[in-house]
This record gives structure tokens, C-alpha cells and sequence, in this order.
């Protein structure tokens, strides 16, 4: 049985795959016969083949723009860092236009202290990278053999990310970035007969959906957002790393959740009721003389999380899931850690804890244009909104037709939260309002 690991390209991203490697070896799904990589992926996927983890952690550890671009990068590569900090960036990028590309000698360095021939060569894994030519983008995909001639030069062609960085010559050849070509190359994985594939993409949006749920490929991703391919801030690259460890073993059922993270639970009896209640509300929703025909022909806050979640189907405990997340999201909770259901419940309901208040001012003071009002809210507002009219109908600022109409997802956030409250003793999340 062939076994092969797929490391999408990504820059200083790279790390999440680091925190997915360490997830796999405590699982004991390490035992990779090929691996494949792009860019970044490259890199690591012939340290994995060589044994060296241990570099790889590392080498991510240390990681500093100075290891990898020669001159001024912004932190962050935002354009507005690029603008205001132009002064000191003029100069690497005069050297940019001039050369076809930023320095990346200090890569090439890194790339040498890393990739060790010796132990590739001796390694029973098949190691694979892939570069794309720079004429029309078509893929090259490199073999052990291939490596022992020019094998730094291809793993700098890999990540040749053109036009940032320079193109890569090879016996007369030039090469760019295998990005170009596939970002994440499970099809080569597939044409070299793998029975079992494990693939680490490393965007929020995956490269291949098409891919996602299928028999006997691990399709592995952050569920989030990702700073830019060149940022160097340790913080957000040593989340990435734990995210990249809860991700994987929410994969493997060990941990659940989608963005967030959850040790095993059961999930309260309430939520069947409100299971069903959203059915309901959705069935509402279809049923609205007011709704627009697009809202008519779907199932409107399903549709929306299976979406998020890039999933053709919800089990009820998905749809849990989707609106923890929700949630979660808006009460600013840090989505890296693992939450015991108790503890992310409570951090929910302290957050909307506010307007289960009977004097919750749910309307600012000799306000006429209720429409203008609530369209200058931002979703946790108009949630907060919706819960108190829930829990006091006499304040409600519209009618439920209406907020069905113009806001159904959060009218299904309000309702969790509402019957959240109604099942929970307020001392366990509400704030002292003693004081």
C-alpha cells in the first residue's frame, strides 16, 4: 500500500504543516512511502524524507526574513506597510526592477543548510517537488534522480515565486514557482498510483475541494485566515503551528469542532430542540411573502454553513459546529485553543450577556429611522438586538418577518443563544452587575 503525504506552497505558512506532522506522528500516520511538495512544501517535504523533523522545527523556529530575502521586507507585506514604510523599501525594490526579482541569495543558504543529499538519497521515501516552466506554466515534476544533479537548484525553483523573486535557470531552462502550475499537487499523487493520500494544503479556500470527504484522502487545511507568504511574525507563525496540530486531529476525530477546537463532548439535549427550530425557521424563511426569490429556492443558514465549512452536507452535529464558530467568532475568542464545551459556551453567553437585561437600552434615545439604525450595526449588534426581542418581545424593533427577511443568520445566532440562556442558570456567564 502506497501512502503519500502533499504539501501545498505558502511561504512562512509552511509552519501549519509543521504542527499537522506532529499531529500525524502522535497518531501514528507518519508512515509516508512518497512525499510531494511546492514551494515552501519543497523544502519540507525533503526534510521529511530525510528524516529531519527535528530541522524542519528548527528551521521555523528561527525563522527571520534576513534567512530567506536580502534587504528592507515589511513585516506584514500590506500595501500599507509598503507605503509607509517606502523609505527603507526603495532600495529593495530598485533592486527588484533591476534584477527581475528580490534578492533571495539568503535563501539559498537556507536552502543548503537544510536539504541534505546524503540522507535523501538514503531514504526509502520517494521524494517529489514540483516546478513550473517559466514560458507557459507548465508543470515539471522532479524525482530523486533528477535531485542528484542540480537538487538545491530545483528546490529554489520550486519557490522561485515570480516576479517577487527571481526566475530559476537550470541547464539552460528557466523555471518559476510550482504554483503557477498546481499550488497543491494531489494529481501527481494520484497518477503515481498512492492508495492513500494525506494532503496539507495551506489556505483557508482549498485548492481542491473536489478533493474534500473523499475515500482514503485526509484532506487537511486551516480553517481561517493566514497572514501573508512573507510574514515573519513569531506570534502569528507559532499559531499557525497549533492550529495546523488541531486541524489534523479534528480530521482524525480525536478533537472536534470546525474552526474551533473542542475536547469530545455531547453536545446538550437542548440542541435537538433548537435543531429542529431551526428547520422550522428555515421553512419560515421559504414561506415569507416578503423574501426575495433566491432566499425562496434554498435552505438559507444551511446553505451558509456548509459553505464555511466546504462540506455538501450537514450532520446535526456539524450544524453545532457552524454556530459555535459563529459565535465564537463574534465574541472574539482565540481560535487556537482547545475549549471544553462548558468553557466556550460560557465565554459565548458572557459575551451577549448584556441584553438578557430587561433595561438593555435596544434603542438609542428619540431615534426615529429604526432602519438606518439597525443597517449602522455590526453583526454582534444586530444579534444582541434580535436575543433581546426574543426574550422581550414588547421591544422589538421589527417584525420577525422583516428580521427573517433581511437577516436570517443572525436570527438563527439569536435563537441558539436565546434558548442557551433560558437552559442555563445566568450566574454561570452573566457579568456582576452589582458593582
Amino acid at each position: 500500500m502506497k501512502k503519500a503525504l502533499v504539501l501545498a506552497g505558502g511561504g512562512t505558512r509552511g509552519i501549519y504543516q509543521l504542527g499537522v506532522l506532529k499531529a500525524l506522528h502522535e497518531l501514528g500516520e507518519d508512515d509516508f512511502n512518497m512525499v510531494f511538495g511546492v514551494s515552501v512544501g519543497a523544502l519540507n517535504a525533503a526534510m521529511i524524507a530525510q528524516g529531519d523533523l527535528h530541522q524542519m522545527a528548527h528551521m521555523y523556529d528561527h525563522l527571520k526574513a534576513d534567512q530567506i530575502v536580502k534587504g528592507f521586507v515589511p513585516n506584514d507585506m500590506s500595501l500599507a506597510n509598503l507605503f509607509n514604510e517606502r523609505q527603507e523599501f526603495i532600495p529593495a525594490l530598485k533592486y527588484w526592477v533591476n534584477n527581475g526579482g528580490i534578492d533571495i541569495s539568503p535563501f539559498y543558504e537556507t536552502v543548503k543548510k537544510f536539504y541534505n543529499p546524503e540522507r535523501l538519497f538514503a531514504s526509502d521515501i520517494d521524494f517529489y517537488c514540483v516546478t513550473a516552466t517559466a514560458k507557459n506554466h507548465s508543470g515539471v515534476l522532479v524525482n530523486k534522480q533528477m535531485m542528484k544533479e542540480h537538487g538545491e537548484d530545483w528546490l529554489v525553483a520550486s519557490a522561485s515565486a515570480y516576479p517577487a523573486f527571481p526566475i530559476k535557470e537550470i541547464d539552460g531552462e528557466q523555471y518559476v514557482d510550482g504554483g503557477y502550475y498546481d499550488n497543491f499537487p494531489v494529481d501527481y499523487a494520484l497518477q503515481m498510483r498512492a492508495d492513500e493520500i494525506i494532503g496539507i494544503d495551506l489556505g483557508p479556500d482549498p485548492i481542491h475541494p473536489l478533493y474534500i470527504d473523499k475515500d482514503d484522502i485526509w484532506y487537511i487545511h486551516p480553517r481561517e485566515e493566514m497572514y501573508n507568504f512573507l510574514t515573519f511574525d513569531r506570534k502569528q507563525m507559532q499559531k499557525a503551528k497549533i492550529l495546523g496540530y488541531n486541524d489534523t486531529m479534528k480530521t482524525y476525530g480525536k478533537l472536534e469542532g470546525w474552526k474551533y477546537t473542542f475536547k469530545p463532548f455531547a453536545y446538550p439535549d437542548y440542541f435537538d430542540e433548537y435543531y429542529h427550530g431551526l428547520l422550522l425557521l428555515e421553512t419560515k424563511i421559504k414561506m415569507a411573502t416578503s423574501i426575495n426569490e433566491r432566499f425562496r429556492s434554498q435552505q438559507v443558514i444551511t446553505d451558509l454553513l456548509k459553505g464555511r465549512m466546504y462540506l455538501d452536507h450537514l450532520s446535526v452535529r456539524q450544524y453545532y459546529y457552524g454556530i459555535m464558530d459563529a459565535l465564537l467568532e463574534l465574541s472574539g475568542a482565540d481560535s487556537s485553543r482547545i475549549y471544553a464545551l462548558d468553557e466556550a459556551r460560557n465565554i459565548v453567553l458572557a459575551s451577549f450577556a448584556q441584553c438578557a437585561y430587561e433595561d438593555y437600552a435596544y434603542k438609542p434615545m428619540g431615534i426615529i429611522d429604526i432602519a438606518s439604525y439597525i443597517k449602522s450595526l455590526d453583526q454582534k449588534g444586530i444579534v444582541e438586538k434580535i436575543i433581546h426581542a426574543n426574550l422581550y418581545p414588547e421591544h422589538r424593533l421589527f417584525s420577525d418577518e422583516t428580521m427573517m427577511t433581511l437577516y436570517p443568520f443572525e436570527v438563527a445566532l439569536a435563537d441558539f443563544v436565546t434558548i442557551s440562556m433560558k437552559h442555563l442558570p445566568e450566574d454561570s456567564y452573566a457579568e456582576d452587575r452589582s458593582v
